[in-house]
């Protein structure tokens, strides 16, 4: 492991400084803020089945499924046995749990399980244990892309009375928020700042009919559209 140090140094090095370089060679740059997501996260505590006779048997059981998790998502129960993650038999708790740990957020895999003596294999996406938000300097060029349907998500459409506008990362400034119905006619608009930290917005639209709307998004010359539903019976 002492020998793989000064290599992993110096990829790190050349890394930032390639990023400096970059940075220095911008002809301006922007702060964007956005979410990470830090440890893969299925959402069941493990146990380990019972040791007769100094044989292990096979696999370990879910005890709990936490609730909105991926476990949840993907019909996972207590008294489950997973017998492999990926290709990699588990037969301890601590053997799953090192498994699942170690991916990333969002990582795609495949649980062997055993319910009711049948055995299926479930492709699962993990979830992310947490999150936080951090700064980092970019050139302004490259931000285009937080103007796009990959970066922000709306919730819950169809909306009832709000409508929850979540970006993943979004530079700080002045953007345009206007709602139009399917026809062009605009129906509300509104100026918001995005401060540190900034990466939400709430729309009332407790006012609107049922219907279709358009949600659009700009600041300077790029401009974000989506579609986004009323509906309240």
């Amino acid at each position: 492991m002492k020998r793989c140090l000064p290599l992993v140094f110096a990829l790190f090095s050349f890394a930032f400084t390639v990023n400096a370089q970059s940075i220095k060679d911008c002809k301006q740059t922007c702060t964007i803020d956005k979410i990470v997501y830090e440890t893969a996260f299925l959402g069941v505590q493990f146990g380990s089945p019972c040791d007769k006779e100094s044989k292990i048997d096979p696999g370990v059981i879910i005890l709990k499924v936490i609730d909105n998790t991926a476990a949840t998502e993907n019909n996972l129960q207590p008294y489950d046995l997973v017998l492999a993650i990926d290709d990699l038999e588990v037969n301890r708790r601590g053997d799953a749990m090192n498994a699942v740990k170690a991916y990333q957020p969002f990582d795609t895999v495949k649980l062997t399980i055993q319910r009711d003596g049948k055995i299926s294999v479930k492709t699962i996406t993990l979830g992310a244990k947490s999150s936080k938000v951090v700064q980092e300097e970019v050139c302004c060029d490259a931000i285009t892309t937080t103007l796009s349907k990959e970066n922000i998500s709306l919730y819950p459409n169809p909306a009832v009375s709000q409508l929850n506008v979540a970006f993943k990362e979004v530079l700080q400034g002045e953007y345009n928020f206007a709602i139009y119905m399917t026809n062009g006619v605009l129906v509300k608009q509104y100026k918001k700042h995005f401060a540190k930290g900034d990466l939400n917005e709430v729309l009332n639209v407790d006012k609107l009919e049922d219907g279709v709307y358009v949600l659009k998004i700009s600041k300077d010359d790029i401009t974000y559209s989506n579609l986004f539903v009323v509906k309240r019976n």
